[in-house]
């Protein structure tokens, strides 16, 4: 084996130093973050919002009928009511240029929301999640920048989702 390891030079070594490092990355607990694990009562939920089928209520629609929780269309049958209380979406300039036009914009999402059970008891209190982002504007590539400014948006309101469901997980496992 050691003469097979010298034939082989620095090959050899460096497959010992990668196995090594590969241990040390499971020991240190590193795991992907997969799935939301949502509670029993969100079985049969309904979305009670103003704007059912857009921002933050579809992007909590998407991901809840992804966890193989069944969105309701009326709140008779659900076992729990997820209430949109207020979403906003905003630019902000954070800087201007020598010519007086914004150069750098802060893109800003909330949405407050609020979990009851089906008889309307309270499970989570109202609560506010934000994300922002920051995005530097070119005049020069205007639509191109547009078009950037609306895909960060959705993104960030795909964030706002999965930001709710983690503390509706996180609220009702301390309960």
């Amino acid at each position: 084996m050691k003469r097979r390891c010298a034939v082989l030079g620095g090959r050899c070594a460096g497959l010992l130093l990668l196995a090594g490092l590969l241990m040390l990355l499971s020991a240190c607990g590193f795991r992907l973050r997969g799935d939301v694990v949502l509670p029993p009562v969100l079985q049969d939920t309904y979305i009670d919002s103003k704007a059912p089928y857009t921002g933050v209520s579809r992007a909590l629609r998407v991901q809840l009928e992804r966890s193989d929780v069944n969105v309701l269309e009326t709140r008779d049958q659900a076992s729990a009511v997820l209430k949109i209380v207020s979403e906003r979406s905003e630019n902000r300039v954070l800087s201007v240029g020598s010519r007086g036009k914004a150069t750098e914009y802060e893109l800003y999402n909330d949405a407050v929301f609020s979990l009851s059970d089906a008889s309307g008891k309270e499970l989570i209190a109202p609560q506010t999640v934000r994300v922002t982002r920051d995005m530097v504007f070119d005049q020069n590539q205007l639509l191109g920048k547009l078009s950037e400014a609306d895909s960060i948006h959705a993104e960030m309101i795909d964030s706002l989702a999965r930001q709710i469901l983690l503390r509706i997980q996180a609220g009702l496992r301390t309960q």
